[in-house]
């Protein structure tokens, strides 16, 4: 498998790399010894001297590349005859050994900058460098098995890939080589050998033509691409007819006929990051149409895969049928090909990239801020994934960013967004999986169905099946069914980590999901049997399905709504639905008595209600249901569209079966209330209850059920819309008198009850009572978004409520609403003010409740709050954080419990980011991370620099304490009970300013507790 990074040309930033970086090297295998001697060392950059107006659009971002390339060279190895040559840094395929040839890819870098003769580039030709590559590629071509295949990591001694990917950045380097011709001509020419060795490996091993090769598209792309680079230097027409037979091989193995590239099975980012990035670097004109075609295969494919969103001008991606790469939901921009180049030949391509008129913005601006700005922020990071395929799409110079008008054209020829109504199914072979794409007059929908994927890597379980997506093309995506959050069944994680789409219940071994209990579909018309590629773009095509083992079976119909329909026996379950929403969408229930707006972001659960409306800018989504229980919606955690969208979960419960409906549409009332007279309160007035023709019935209209300054302003409000009704011939005359009278005899708008805090001023944590007084009371609720929960009495008297323990010092509005014993209701608020405690905690968490999802926000990683912790469990990469909503310090103290779950090794760590400049900044980008080993160490790590001071103690036993103080440039940590700090240092160039706190791991599953944050500094 490839290593895959981040787009960095084409992107909404110039350059900006994943920082995730292991903090300590993984030991090394022995290779053969090479040859001996100390080599000159390179010069360091002096930044000074460099003008960024030197450099071509292009080239910009490798300027951190520039800045790098002394450290890259100067980790060639020289200490000892043996691995002499080997690069060390740990900067590419971290963790790996000598014995893993792809580490060595980085031998690019250092010879474009050694034969790159540009202005700005002071390392042309540079003695010192030229020994340093003469003696990574002498240790390079020592890694080539003698059948011409490379070595990788892992005991995958002929590696496909590693052969695969030497073969397309290595005939690049040939190329540059050749150019400048300083090298050593001897390899040269050993480096040119190897190549067709590895050329005629590549074209015949089962390796890559075998079952296993045919499960990753990217990686034999990859080897054919730089094979059609070698094919002029070889001149074999014997290797140029194997190439060609193999070319053919790849189309029919790798693509099948739903269009996209196997990867296992469907995986978005290898496909378009890899797969066509790589295929965009064609050289061979003789079989470019070959080439040309599979793309738009793909990019028909990508189109129903990756939905346009107006009102973000990005694309949310249809992350549940994706394999590799877990909640990759939304990208702002998506380049297609290296520098953007497939939008040169297919028109869709253009669609989905930065313009022509946003690049040279981006890139004048980058020239024009300087070295300091643009470039600096950028070099750790960069030094943390020195991907050397950013070099090999500098070496193709050409790029292709479309006019602004161009990717608006583009955009208009994307189906789901502005295309007519159809009915798409695709299926694949090869892996059984089935997909289907449907776009009505009301809605457009993605669904998939099939088995997970064994592959030579393991078993792949991310994908989730079922129903994906629910898309409009006025309000973007609705509903994102996410995919895997790790490795392994739901049921083996805490139920509200599974974000899928679809039916959970409750079984012997734990809770399941027929969004991944691998689902088989069977096809429906007007109760029949249907071919699905038979259907027509309007036909109403049913869609059932049951989950393997299960008792839950289900079906979709494709009608004017979209109509699901769950059966489940006598079984208790709950459906689940992921809505993506805005902050500023209103929600409410749909039920027969008084609407009750609900919070985008909050949690709130409701009985006897039907149904659900959101309403964004006038048009509404309805999910109305019958045969259900409660309903809960509540907010995740799990990062949608970069921030801005939130990922608000309905569940529905039910017993035995359950049928929802739902529909998009322009509504002046969303939600109506569509009882058959109209009532006020529990008042039936009577008076019929029609719809005006604009989706609002006479009901909507009367709005009894809203607050009103006064009793006279609702009857005047109620004679205006009865006279208007009548002239429109809604009601009669006589029922429009009628209704008036009925809105003059209510008690709607009087001021009955009165509702008062005990105190002004509270600590989150404590009890607030709020007193109540007044008549015609049936029920009080006290509530409030600083609240853990609401509180209610019956009576005058007092409610007690309790502030969450996680709000932050601040002003916060509580409701009380009364409803009276008429059925009406009338809202009183008031203002609390939340203060520090006596000890200056600002911000605590005890992880006791789900009040914790509101108030963290997960960047990466595996989050869950699980028996009053906050567990972080995936263990595969370093930096995975959690950051604290709104609160930013500068001085003062930061405590969490750590304790690690699993076996660490020595790259684990827990702890904590300090002042960093944007919430979810890795620890390579801004601010100060303080973390704990499990050998009890303790390293403070500077963002820029590295790690600036370590602190040595007893390993760590069970559940501990780390707590960072800070002062100005002076940072302490504490481990424990110990009074004594663990480590103490002084920052000679400190971060100051206030920034935000983050709670980190470092491939170790760990569990944070009782976190606490306090400024001003505690007195020593």
């Amino acid at each position: 498998m490839r290593s895959k990074r981040p787009h960095t040309h084409g992107s909404r930033r110039i350059a900006s790399v994943a920082a995730t970086v292991a903090l300590a090297l993984t030991p090394a295998t022995p290779a053969a010894a090479i040859v001996s001697g100390t080599l000159p060392e390179v010069a360091a950059l002096d930044p000074t001297t460099i003008d960024l107006a030197d450099f071509t659009g292009l080239e910009q971002q490798i300027a951190p590349y520039l800045a790098n390339l002394a450290p890259l060279a100067n980790s060639v190895n020289d200490d000892s005859t043996t691995n002499h040559g080997y690069i060390t840094c740990n900067c590419w395929r971290t963790g790996q050994g000598p014995s893993d040839a792809r580490v060595m890819e980085n031998v690019l870098t250092l010879a474009y900058f050694y034969t790159a003769d540009r202005p700005w580039n002071p390392y042309h030709r540079d003695t010192a460098l030229r020994q340093r590559l003469e003696a990574a590629l002498r240790f390079l071509l020592s890694t080539q098995n003698a059948d011409g295949s490379f070595p990788q990591g892992g005991g995958d001694v002929h590696s496909r890939a590693a052969t695969g990917f030497a073969l397309e950045l290595y005939a690049v380097m040939l190329e540059l080589l050749d150019a400048d011709g300083t090298l050593d001509p001897a390899l040269v020419s050993g480096l040119t050998n190897a190549m067709r060795k590895a050329s005629t490996w590549f074209l015949e091993d089962e390796e890559v033509w075998g079952p296993r090769g045919a499960q990753f598209a990217n990686q034999v792309a990859g080897g054919l691409v730089g094979i059609s680079r070698l094919l002029r230097r070889f001149d074999d027409a014997a290797l140029r007819a194997r190439f060609e037979q193999r070319l053919t091989d790849h189309e029919r193995i790798s693509q099948g006929a739903a269009g996209f590239f196997r990867d296992g099975t469907v995986a978005h980012r290898y496909s378009l990051e890899v797969e066509a990035e790589d295929l965009a670097g064609w050289a061979d004109p003789a079989t470019r149409a070959t080439i040309d075609r599979m793309q738009t295969r793909y990019m028909d494919w990508a189109q129903y895969n990756l939905l346009y969103d107006k009102r973000l001008d990005g694309y949310f991606i249809n992350t549940a049928i994706d394999s590799r790469h877990r909640g990759w939901n939304y990208a702002s921009e998506l380049p297609i090909g290296s520098n953007n180049l497939w939008g040169a030949v297919i028109p869709q391509a253009r669609a989905y990239s930065a313009t022509r008129e946003e690049m040279e913005e981006r890139r004048a601006a980058f020239a024009a801020a300087g070295w300091q700005t643009s470039v600096a922020p950028l070099i750790a990071p960069t030094w943390a994934y020195l991907d050397p395929s950013i070099i090999r799409d500098i070496v193709l110079r050409e790029e292709y960013y479309p006019a602004a008008a161009e990717r608006r054209a583009a955009i208009g020829t994307l189906s789901p967004y502005a295309g007519a109504p159809y009915t798409e199914h695709r299926s694949d072979a090869a892996t059984g999986q089935q997909f289907v794409f449907a776009k009505r007059p009301g809605y457009v929908v993605g669904m998939g169905f099939g088995k997970h994927f064994n592959t030579q890597y393991g078993f792949w379980d991310n994908q989730r099946f079922g129903l994906n997506y629910l898309y409009d093309p006025k309000l973007g995506v609705i509903v994102q069914g996410q995919n895997a959050p790790q490795i392994g069944a739901p049921r083996t994680r805490p139920v509200d980590t599974e974000l899928s789409w679809g039916t959970g219940w409750t079984a012997a071994d734990g809770v399941h999901f027929d969004a991944y209990d691998q689902p088989v579909p069977t096809f429906f018309r007007d109760g029949s049997p249907v071919d699905p590629a038979t259907v027509g773009d309007l036909d109403p095509l049913e869609i059932r399905y049951a989950a393997a083992g299960g008792p839950v079976s289900k079906s979709v119909t494709l009608g004017d709504r979209l109509q699901v329909r769950v059966e489940a026996g006598s079984a208790q379950f709950f459906e689940r639905v992921p809505l993506v929403l805005e902050e500023g969408d209103t929600l409410q229930w749909i039920s027969s008595g008084p609407a009750v707006a609900l919070k985008v972001g909050s949690r709130a659960t409701a009985e006897n209600v039907t149904g659900l409306v959101v309403n964004r800018d006038g048009r509404s989504v309805e999910i109305r249901w019958t045969g259900a229980g409660a309903a809960t919606l509540w907010p995740s955690a799990f990062p949608v569209a970069d921030g801005n969208r939130r990922l608000q979960v309905l569940d529905i419960k039910a017993t035995g079966r359950l049928a929802y409906d739902i529909r998009i549409l322009d509504d002046a009332c969303s939600g109506s209330d569509e009882r058959a007279t109209v009532f006020i309160g529990n008042r039936d007035t009577g008076v019929a209850n029609p719809d005006d023709g604009t989706g609002c019935t006479v009901a909507d209209l009367l709005r009894a059920g809203e607050q009103w300054e006064s009793h006279a302003a609702f009857v005047v409000h109620a004679t205006k819309t009865a006279d208007a009704v009548a002239r429109k011939r809604v009601l009669s005359r006589r029922d429009a008198a009628r209704l008036v009278v009925a809105a003059a005899r209510s008690d709607v708008g009087r001021d009955l009850v009165t509702a008062a805090p005990g105190q002004a001023n509270v600590v989150a944590g404590q009890e607030l009572a709020v007193g109540i007084s007044g008549r015609s009371i049936a029920e009080v609720t006290v509530s409030g978004p600083c609240l853990t929960g609401d509180g209610t009495t019956s009576r005058p008297g007092e409610v007690k409520v309790a502030i969450r323990e996680t709000m932050l010092p601040g002003p916060c509005r509580l409701t009380a609403e009364t409803v009276r014993d008429t059925g009406t209701t009338e809202v009183d608020t008031f203002q609390v003010e939340i203060v520090p405690d006596a000890q200056g905690v600002v911000f605590r968490d005890s992880f006791s409740s789900a009040a914790t999802y509101e108030a963290w926000s997960a960047v990466d990683g595996v989050w869950t709050v699980t028996d009053g912790v906050y567990r972080q469990q995936d263990t595969t990469r370093t930096g995975w954080k959690s950051v604290v909503d709104d609160l930013k310090i500068g001085d003062g103290s930061v405590e969490a419990g750590i304790h690690f779950r699993t076996l660490a090794t020595s790259t684990a760590f827990g702890g904590i980011q300090v002042r960093t400049v944007k919430p979810g900044d890795a620890y390579t980008q801004s601010g100060y991370m303080i973390y704990l080993r499990p050998n009890g160490s303790v390293d403070v790590f500077r963002a820029g620099t590295g790690v600036i001071a370590t602190g040595t103690g007893a390993a760590v036993i069970g559940p501990t304490t780390l707590r960072v103080v800070l002062r100005g440039a002076e940072i302490r940590a504490f481990v424990g009970v110990d009074p004594e700090p663990r480590v103490t240092v002084t920052d000679p160039d400190p971060i100051n300013g206030p920034g935000y706190v983050q709670l980190v791991t470092g491939r170790a599953a760990v569990d944070f507790d009782d976190v606490r944050v306090a400024t001003p500094l505690p007195s020593r």
